[in-house]
């Protein structure tokens, strides 16, 4: 990529060391001539990524998710410094970010387009989704019906604790521990993992970047909570059906030359098995 000349900064305060690094950080980029916007607002505000060159965020997965939207809007490249707990979306630790800066300034680095999810409410309203969308029943410990239907074809019915529909960015988060698939970023798929379902031969489904899938309630009006990247919808919007499918976007991500995602299931998942790589 090019040098970059305006660098945004999403700090999550929250976290305790989050400002301090924020601080190196935005020092050393001034440093080199690089125009610095920050904000500490969440979520962050509109048009904030407008004319940045590519974007730090500071903080954990939940920080990542919420510039999502912002970021696939003005396609404006984003890396995470984990600052949270298991950081899957992150790329680097504090310590890493502070000494690849300079590389990271001069351009040193890939851009990766993940796919994201694109869904569409009754009203019309849109929502993305890098993780997943996920529906369940309004009242907690309820089970739900609900019909799938793939480019219109009756796929089945499910009587569970709820679906999840998921990127391959996000088939490590909510998808894996409902049973799901780990799927390779680079996939253009997304995958479907009932929750709890009350046929076991109920499994995860993987659907082609074609396929649109629209989920209606069994019979009648269905009373569902709907979340995207674990934000609840408000009542008003999250109505059924609502389409799913792959955004014709992607969002853009900053990735050193020597990332290797095994590396980071291997790390971040505790796999067994090491290399000199390592």
């Amino acid at each position: 990529m090019e040098p970059i000349k305006t660098l945004a900064l999403v700090i999550n305060t929250n976290k305790p060391r989050a400002k301090a690094l924020a601080e190196e950080l935005t020092r050393g980029a001034q440093q080199q001539g690089i125009e610095v916007h920050a904000t500490t607002e969440y979520p962050i505000p509109e048009n904030f990524l407008k004319g940045a060159d590519a974007c730090l965020i500071l903080g954990g997965d939940g920080t990542f998710l919420s510039i999502v939207e912002e970021s696939v809007r003005h396609q404006v490249p984003v890396l995470g410094v984990n600052e949270g707990k298991l950081g899957f979306l992150a790329t680097f630790s504090a310590e890493e970010a502070l000494a690849e800066l300079n590389s990271i300034l001069a351009g040193n680095c890939d851009i990766i387009n993940r796919p994201i999810l694109e869904c569409t409410f009754p009203d019309g309203h849109t929502a993305l989704a890098l993780n997943d969308c996920v529906i369940k029943h309004s009242s907690p410990n309820s089970l739900i019906r609900l019909d799938v239907f793939a480019n219109g074809e009756f796929v089945t019915k499910y009587s569970s604790d709820g679906i999840i529909f998921s990127t391959p960015t996000g088939s490590t988060a909510y998808n894996l521990s409902a049973g799901g698939p780990i799927i390779h970023p680079a996939t253009k798929a997304m995958v479907l993992t009932p929750i709890c379902p009350h046929t076991l031969s109920n499994r995860s489904i993987i659907f082609n970047h074609d396929i649109s899938l629209e989920v209606r309630p069994e019979e009648g009006a269905a009373s569902v909570c709907i979340s995207i990247d674990g934000y609840p919808m408000t009542d008003a919007i999250a109505q059924l059906p609502v389409k799913v499918e792959l955004a014709k976007a992607t969002l853009p991500l900053l990735k050193p030359p020597e990332y290797s995602y095994f590396k980071v299931l291997r790390s971040k998942l505790k796999w067994g098995g090491s290399s000199i790589a390592d």
